[in-house]
């Protein structure tokens, strides 16, 4: 896996722990897309957004934030 530097994903997060959670969130996802077309089965989960030779999820995830497909929103509180 080639993830480098840290620096180059702090534009669409702002600290390196909530990076970790989003990629870990969406690196299981693409693990579950990845297994059910391996096994020719439908799954309600979005593909991968960037085109990589990989086939890591957490490869993939790291490239789609990178990227800014993956987005880490912040949560409204309400009082």
């Amino acid at each position: 896996m080639k993830v480098q530097y840290v620096d180059e994903y702090r534009e669409n997060t702002d600290s390196k722990y909530k990076l970790c959670i989003l990629a870990a969130k969406r690196a299981r996802e693409l693990g579950e897309y990845l297994s059910a077309q391996k096994n020719m089965e439908r799954i309600n989960v979005v593909k991968p957004l960037v085109d990589v030779e990989s086939h890591d999820p957490l490869e993939i995830a790291f490239n789609e934030i990178k990227e800014g497909k993956i987005i880490y929103k912040k949560k409204k509180e309400s009082i």
